[in-house]
């Protein structure tokens, strides 16, 4: 085959359509009164409508799971399927019709878990929310995108990080130990924790306390279950 025959052979798959989407991907919702959506809360239905087809779009995902944060995250009875936004069985050439009308549905699934969660024991369980999501299956390529809308304001039975100091690195070793003690750590490989709404709590937590979370989570999130954190979707 000529140079110019290859180029031409190569260049017709650029009429079949976008690439196909690959990413696995899942949303983890906080159904705890600091969501609420007044002026006491972090507006967690709203920033899950502003900020979850975005997040598909940007990260390609094929798979959207998702994951509730109630007082008791792992045990929660609420559950939503797991979305398919690109099925393969579907073999229309031109794809972003098709996903327009699955991103939809995901949305509406993510709508229906935040108010189970509101509704079934709301709570603060934010790392059993990341235990949830890491259970679910993973068939994808590449990184794991895990979209968490919440204040991570940490608060079930057992733990309640509104009751630690967190100024030096002794008190935050005291407060990650008592956390992850008894429960362990999600098993999250290759992922990146994307956060919406953090340290928020309806703009009562002062500067001071936002640092000092924002190096708890840290520590919890990149030093102990070694994911990656980006905040690129804003408060």
């Amino acid at each position: 085959m000529t140079a110019v025959a290859a180029l031409l052979v190569a260049s017709c798959g650029t009429f079949d359509g976008p690439e196909r989407l690959s990413a696995d991907c899942a949303v983890v919702v906080d159904g705890s009164g600091s969501g609420a959506d007044g002026d006491d809360g972090f507006r967690a239905k709203e920033k899950l409508k502003a900020t979850l087809p975005r997040f598909l779009a940007d990260q390609k995902c094929k798979y959207l799971s998702y994951a509730p944060i109630t007082s008791a995250s792992v045990a929660s009875s609420c559950q939503v399927p797991r979305i398919d936004i690109d099925p393969d069985d579907d073999q229309r050439s031109d794809r972003e019709p098709l996903w327009a009308q699955t991103r939809v549905l995901a949305a509406a699934g993510a709508d229906k878990m935040l108010d189970c969660a509101r509704q079934r024991q709301p709570g603060s369980d934010v790392l059993g929310g990341l235990d949830r999501a890491a259970k679910v299956p993973r068939d994808g390529d590449g990184t794991y995108h895990v979209l968490v809308i919440s204040d991570f304001e940490q608060a079930d039975p057992d733990f309640k990080l509104s009751k630690y100091r967190l100024a030096t690195q002794a008190q935050r070793d005291t407060a990650v130990n008592a956390l992850v003690t008894g429960r362990g750590l999600p098993a999250l490989p290759d992922t990146t924790v994307h956060r919406v709404g953090f340290a928020m709590r309806g703009g009562k937590t002062t500067p001071e306390r936002v640092e000092q979370m924002d190096q708890f989570w840290q520590q919890v999130l990149e030093k102990e279950v070694k994911v990656d954190v980006d905040d690129g979707y804003g408060a």
